[in-house]
């Protein structure tokens, strides 16, 4: 059951992420008419995640013996329809080791929503928080501004830390290559025993990556409800359609 929530948890932080990107753009190209605007908007907004994200694969690189190169943060054109926001440069290496380089911002990325939540909200993993006293603490530190400054960096860690497409180029082979050997060993007749203490420690990190996920899918949610709102009343007062029209990319080259 756990393994379906966080499933079902991923799934709607990858939805919104995406929604997100999309509609902060087709707003502000329906209010101004310019979708270099938009571009823009959408780069400072997510600044604060997207220097994170760029850090984590610079980081991993450097932590796994990989080179690298040229860091790139800002607006860059991929071509007439894709832009990126930032980059880093990195040797091809084993998929091993691409493959965690590539996972280092989702990773960092829900660290950061774990310390937000612990230094604003006093909400930290051993002392068995839950989405109803995150809600208790937003209501009680609602007249202090440094709570909307911790739900805005939820909002941009969290809709900046999903791997790029360049980021999960290495983890087809790396996954066909560990579930085919489980699978053999499973056929040669292979019965893993796990220790008590390790499925404890899966299942409570399981927990704390679910409560991570779960918050920034309620802050992002709270913010597409918001935009959604404004979207409509923006298209009755010029009385045209919401249109999507630029992709943006994040990650390593």
């Amino acid at each position: 059951m756990s393994i379906l929530v966080f499933l079902v948890i991923f799934t709607l932080t990858i939805l919104l992420q995406r929604w997100l990107h999309q509609h902060i753009q087709a707003f502000v190209i329906m209010l101004t008419g310019n979708s270099g605007w938009a571009l823009r908007l959408l780069f400072y907004l997510l600044l604060p995640g997207i220097l994170l994200h760029e850090a984590s694969h610079y980081a991993a690189a450097k932590l796994l013996l990989v080179r690298t190169g040229k860091v790139t943060i800002g607006i860059r054109n991929l071509n007439s329809s894709r832009s990126s926001l930032g980059s880093v440069t990195i040797d091809r290496t084993d998929p091993v080791r691409e493959s965690l380089i590539g996972v280092a911002p989702f990773l960092v990325g829900v660290g950061a929503i774990w310390a937000l939540m612990g230094w604003g909200f006093d909400l930290w993993a051993h002392s068995g928080v839950t989405f109803e006293l995150f809600f208790q603490r937003v209501g009680q530190y609602a007249n202090d501004w440094t709570t909307w400054l911790d739900l805005y960096l939820v909002f941009a860690v969290s809709t900046a830390m999903i791997p790029s497409e360049s980021d999960r180029e290495p983890w087809g082979p790396v996954i066909t290559f560990f579930g085919a050997g489980v699978a053999l060993l499973f056929i040669l007749g292979w019965t893993p025993r796990v220790p008590p203490d390790a499925v404890t420690l899966a299942r409570n990190l399981l927990d704390a990556l679910t409560f991570a996920l779960g918050i920034a899918v309620i802050v992002n949610g709270g913010m597409a409800g918001a935009l959604w709102l404004l979207e409509q009343m923006l298209a009755r007062i010029k009385s045209s359609p919401v249109e999507y029209r630029m992709k943006t990319k994040r990650g390593r080259r």
